[in-house]
């Protein structure tokens, strides 16, 4: 398997330990870091799996004027079936657009959803939901707020917490093997029953995560906390 990772250096969160643990999961398989002054290597090849992590806002604008060229490209890989994970603000620049403080920032129009910013009210909060009958479990700490047109390419439905929105009943974003989540790092060490599935796909045979026991017991431990009604997630 080949993975490419964009734009690393820029990543915030605990993105980037998503990055480490899949290298621990996958020890045999190549890892491209890109740089944002790199040409993709998606542009020439076809890697099984993308990963885009949280950044800045300002690099956010930085990103998406390094990809929109490429837009047409990852709309072919994306129907080809490529393996892509976009977590926290990554998502954002997949949507049509922007809006923050009046101005209008285009995005790469992979999906048809706006992001409204505001920069002095940051949303934090905890999201319960399921995904193919697997518990998701995650946290959110973000300016914007994503108002997608429609309910078709949602990840997953959310049981507790906030959605894309206050008045979003489900989180992210998902089309064929592409998915985008504003679940913040690292996404991939808390919900191992996904990641062991998710990989196991992406690799078409079982894949066993480091400490594999101990990753499912802490799954497990919070997934109670989360569950519990006298716990406050948001």
């Amino acid at each position: 398997m080949t993975a490419e990772i964009l734009f690393s250096d820029y990543f915030l969160f605990g993105d980037m330990a998503n990055v480490e643990y899949m290298k621990k999961c996958l020890p045999d398989r190549e890892f491209i870091l890109t740089d944002i002054h790199d040409k993709p290597y998606f542009t020439e090849h076809e890697p099984d799996l993308i990963y885009m992590g949280a950044m800045s806002e300002s690099n956010q604008v930085r990103v998406i004027e390094a990809l929109t060229p490429y837009v047409d490209r990852l709309n072919e890989l994306i129907d080809k079936g490529v393996h892509m994970l976009f977590t926290a603000n990554a998502c954002d620049i997949l949507g049509t657009s922007i809006f923050d403080s009046g101005e209008k920032t285009e995005c790469l129009g992979l999906f048809d959803f706006h992001v409204v910013r505001k920069m002095l009210k940051r949303f934090n909060g905890m999201t319960l939901g399921t995904y193919n009958g697997i518990d998701i479990v995650g946290y959110k700490s973000q300016f914007g707020l994503a108002f997608p047109d429609s309910c078709d390419e949602k990840f997953f439905d959310v049981t507790r917490g906030v959605g894309l929105n206050p008045d979003c009943p489900w989180e992210g974003f998902h089309r064929k093997n592409l998915i985008a989540t504003y679940l913040i790092g690292p996404f991939l060490i808390i919900n191992p029953l996904f990641t062991k599935q998710w990989l196991s796909e992406i690799e078409g045979k079982p894949v066993v995560l480091p400490f594999e026991d101990a990753a499912v017991k802490a799954y497990q431990a919070r997934l109670r906390d989360f569950k519990d009604p006298d716990r406050k997630i948001i």
